[in-house]
């Protein structure tokens, strides 16, 4: 048989259960017993003091114990004093005063054990009435008259019980408390499978719906409402499975792009190489200029691809260490000031004139502008303006990137830095780039311990701004 939680659970609440229901019973039990003959001794020392009032009454009238010593009947009187407080003892000679019981009547069966355990003494320890008393556990108590010591009540001390109704009585409590024990055992049965079917039915969820994600089914959702652990492994179970289905999505959207932007070149290469085979075209350097141009966008493309699979992989290759970022900006913008020039955008630099040195890789940090610019130059109508400027704030450094017009919707923002995506009222495979550029960017300031943002430009277009930790200016 296969132990599931739901049935550990079980076990172990109604084992619990049944280990505190016993020891309880088991504690109940001795402290009635116990208890139970404190009160009958309570009871007994009380019958014995009525006795001995009576024993030092019977004295006082007598003079002496031979006369109770030789009438059974009044040793029998003396244990059975009347409801109402002691009965004096009858006056000497008059033996005949208390007629002997009749046949059937006597002493009730409580009257004849406390009698099969009491024994009279006088003031020399020989025996008046009663049993003979032996060593053991007795005790004594004395019969005083006028201060003088004239005897004493020996009763012999009982461990148990042993009066057929105190008996009774110890039975019928000890068969109700295994009773109450028992119903309680089987209400603890009870919850203990209601509270195990509570905390297990969302487990087995839990566990189909694992199964789910296992076979490839990401639109699986559990629905579980508690507000306690198990209701917020439910949620983080929801949140990874929308995680996975959006992840199974944009990896599909992945490949496709992927096959269509590998598909172009390869397509023009094709088309160019056949028109060639069937004289259609001559090759000529035209047609090796376009050639070598599709071949060059294939590479960095598989470059780009590259690129980003290392960053997924947390593996980007940065060789760290101090750079002068200052420096590094101006001469990335001196070496495109030409084909900014030539797009017909006009150039306005604001750079601090002393050093903002950080820990970066300077090859990383090149590819990052001109990645920027790039996307810049390829995006922006002709006549406009592209600014940089840089500043510290605080413990950063600030690289603000912006151009003019056309604008990036406010809905498309947040999407630039996803790979393969374009705007479609700017971008297309005839002036745009693959749609990696932006990507490429976002992994290298991630791994310089940077963020990089995206917004509305102040001059109409678009403003890419750059947070890198800087280690000091001079």
């Amino acid at each position: 048989m296969r132990w599931t939680i739901g049935k550990r659970l079980f076990a172990a609440l109604t084992a619990t259960s049944l280990i505190i229901i016993g020891l309880y019973s088991v504690a109940t039990r001795l402290s009635f017993q116990q208890s139970f003959v404190d009160y009958l001794s309570e009871q007994e020392d009380r019958r014995l003091a009525s006795i001995v009032e009576v024993l030092q009454a019977t004295y006082e009238v007598d003079g002496s114990w031979q006369l109770l010593g030789q009438s059974k009947r009044r040793w029998d009187e003396a244990l059975r004093p009347p409801a109402g407080g002691p009965r004096k003892p009858p006056p000497r000679g008059e033996r005949g005063a208390h007629p002997p019981p009749r046949f059937g009547e006597g002493p009730p069966p409580d009257e004849l054990d406390l009698r099969s355990r009491l024994s009279l003494l006088d003031a020399n320890g020989d025996l008046v009435a009663g049993y003979s008393p032996k060593s053991g556990d007795i005790r004594t108590l004395p019969v005083v008259v006028d201060t003088m010591l004239v005897g004493e009540l020996v009763i012999l001390n009982q461990t148990r019980l042993s009066k057929e109704v105190d008996v009774h009585f110890a039975a019928q409590q000890t068969r109700s408390v295994l009773f109450i024990a028992i119903a309680t055992l089987i209400l603890a049965a009870v919850i203990a499978a209601l509270i195990t079917r509570q905390i297990v039915r969302p487990i087995r969820a839990l566990t189909t719906g694992a199964r789910s994600l296992s076979d490839g089914d990401f639109e699986s959702r559990i629905d579980i409402r508690r507000d306690d652990e198990l209701g917020d492994l439910a949620g983080d179970f929801n949140q990874l499975a929308r995680s996975l289905e959006r992840g199974q999505t944009l990896r599909r959207q992945w490949v496709a792009d992927i096959a269509h932007e590998l598909r172009t070149p390869l397509s023009i290469l094709s088309g160019e190489l056949q028109a060639i085979e069937d004289g259609i075209r001559v090759f000529d350097e035209a047609t090796r200029r376009s050639l070598q141009a599709e071949v060059q966008r294939l590479s960095k493309l598989v470059t780009d691809l590259h690129v980003l699979t290392t960053s997924d992989e947390g593996g980007l290759s940065c060789q760290l260490k101090p750079v002068n970022l200052t420096a590094i900006v101006r001469e990335t913008l001196e070496t495109n000031r030409a084909r900014i020039h030539d797009a017909g955008l006009g150039l306005d630099v604001q750079l601090p004139d002393r050093e903002i040195r950080i820990s970066g890789d300077e090859s990383r940090l090149v590819q990052l502008l001109n990645n920027l610019i790039e996307n810049s130059i390829r995006y922006t109508d002709a006549d406009g303006t592209l600014s940089l400027a840089m500043t510290v704030d605080g413990s950063n450094a600030i690289l603000t990137l912006s151009d003019s017009a056309p604008a990036v919707p406010e809905a498309d923002l947040p999407k630039l830095f996803d790979r393969l995506f374009r705007v479609d009222a700017s971008r297309n495979r005839e002036t745009g780039g693959s749609g990696l550029g932006l990507s490429i960017c976002e992994a290298i300031v991630a791994a310089h311990d940077g963020s990089i943002s995206a917004s509305s430009s102040p001059l109409g277009g678009l403003s890419i701004v750059v947070s890198l930790p800087h280690i000091g200016a001079s």
